[in-house]
Order: C-alpha cells, then structure tokens, then sequence
C-alpha cells in the first residue's frame, strides 16, 4: 500500500477545497439575469422608434437650444450624428 506524504496529502486538500469554493461561487458569478420589462417600459422602448417620435423631437429641440450659437451647417450635422440614448435610433 502506497503511503501519502504531507505535500501530497495537502496538494490533495487544496485542489479539493479549491474545486468546492469554486462550486459554491458558481452561482454567485451568475449576478447577470435578464428580467421582462413592465407593460409601460416595453411600450415606451417600441414606440421610440416611430416615425412620429415626440421624445426624438424633444431630443432635437434640446440640442438645438444647446448649440445655438454655432452655424446652421454645425447643428444639422450634430443632429444627424446624434442617437437616441433610449433606442440606439437616430433623431434626425
């Protein structure tokens, strides 16, 4: 019968441990779940990208306020580069 000697017997107990804890934090790794979004927040997400967008058109006002100062050609061309921040759509 083979004998064990102290390093391999605690070789052994850590690689054994070592696969318990990662069993026992294999669950926690898993903090990332995807859940269904309410009635409202669905509605709200599909409506967005419609073609009569009120939300796109408050966007653009909004922009429009903030660069104005700058020349016409400047404003057109950061509101066609500008996107939705809800739907990833552009506004313009």
């Amino acid at each position: 019968m083979n004998s064990l000697s102290r390093r391999q017997l605690l070789m052994s107990a850590t690689v054994i441990g070592g696969a318990g804890l990662v069993l026992l934090a294999a669950r926690r790794a898993f903090a990332f779940s995807i859940e269904e979004g309410s009635a409202e927040a669905n509605a709200l997400y599909i409506g967005h990208c419609s073609a009569n967008n009120q939300y796109h058109a408050e966007l653009v006002a909004e922009l429009e306020a903030r660069l104005q100062g700058h020349s016409r050609a400047e404003i057109e061309a950061a509101v066609n580069a500008f996107r939705c921040p809800i739907c990833g759509c552009p506004i313009a």
